[in-house]
């Protein structure tokens, strides 16, 4: 008789390995969309970049709708593993190892095109401020401002 844990059943197993699978690539569509997005941050193409988020936020959704598979995939992997066929547990251990690694690329991405744009909103509030400053500087020529001169007010 031998100590190895029951084996999980085919079904469960080649079901958490498409799981497995699928995640993986959502998580390479993410880093994708990760790198497009900061091409349009880079060219100031905000529009765009509102579209973009839009597909970004389904391929989250999607994401989240497979962790929610088997009552929570990392539980459910976690209890799994130690009885999965060595194949079949090498393979969906590859398939989490590429998914992380998508997934901190994407991240790293992520704050890239965060920092970038917070630049940008700051130098944007200080030229604000410049032309704020600049206009209260017309002040000095009275207290109301210049009335245009050429108005012909004959009638």
């Amino acid at each position: 008789m031998t100590n190895e844990p029951p084996q999980t059943d085919s079904k469960h197993q080649t079901d958490l390995l498409d799981v497995l699978q699928r995640r993986r690539e959502y998580c390479r569509a993410m880093l994708e969309l990760s790198r497009r997005q900061t091409g349009l941050i880079d060219d100031e193409k905000f529009a765009e970049l509102l579209q973009l988020i839009v597909q970004k936020q389904r391929v989250l959704e999607h994401l989240a709708e497979l962790g929610q598979t088997f009552g929570g995939i990392v539980d459910f992997w976690k209890s799994a593993r130690d009885r999965l066929a060595a194949d079949t547990r090498s393979k969906c251990q590859a398939a989490i190892d590429d998914a992380e690694s998508l997934l901190a690329e994407s991240m790293a991405l992520e704050k890239q095109g965060t920092e970038a744009l917070s630049q940008r909103r700051d130098e944007t509030q200080d030229r604000l401020k410049e032309i704020g400053e600049e206009s209260n500087g017309l002040a000095g020529f009275g207290s109301s401002p210049p009335r245009p001169r050429f108005l012909d007010t004959s009638g």
